[in-house]
């Protein structure tokens, strides 16, 4: 079985997102309120809406830091490739793209086989032409050789 994350990592981008906007709204006026780093709240946000364990988690945020679209982990920093790729569509709109690209390619490959088998059997005709043509005149000179004996 072979799961895919992409909207995983789209929604930890757009939450990352969130975050950011909501990160200055408001203030907390109780003291004993432990302020959670985003780190903690995407987290969170991510094992309630998909139901990852811990490590899938921790390996979708090193995914999206190699990629580019993270600072760093800890803390939880969204890149600023990071903002324009999930505005672009993110990782499910990049594959829509790959698999549209590859049946174009597929597409321009099928028709390259029919050109090319084409081209093979009109080049076959010229060339079987070219043959009758050089039999043609090479009887037509034996005979004028041969024809005009003394």
């Amino acid at each position: 079985m072979e799961k895919n994350y992409d909207i995983e990592m789209d929604f930890i981008l757009e939450e990352l997102i969130k975050e950011y906007e909501n990160t200055y709204k408001g203030v907390n006026f109780y003291a004993e309120d432990v302020i959670s780093t985003t780190n903690e709240k995407v987290t969170e946000k991510v094992k309630a809406s998909f139901a990852l364990k811990d490590w899938e988690i921790n390996i979708l945020y090193y995914t999206l830091l190699i990629d580019g679209y993270l600072k760093m982990v800890d803390p939880l920093t969204i890149s600023l490739e990071g903002l324009v790729f999930r505005n672009n569509g993110g990782y499910v709109k990049k594959t829509e793209r790959t698999i549209s690209e590859s049946k174009k390619l597929e597409t321009i490959q099928n028709d390259f086989k029919k050109y090319s088998f084409g081209l093979m059997m009109f080049t076959a005709i010229v060339a079987l032409g070219t043959v009758i043509s050089a039999w043609f005149f090479a009887i037509e000179i034996y005979k004028h050789y041969f024809s005009i004996a003394p």
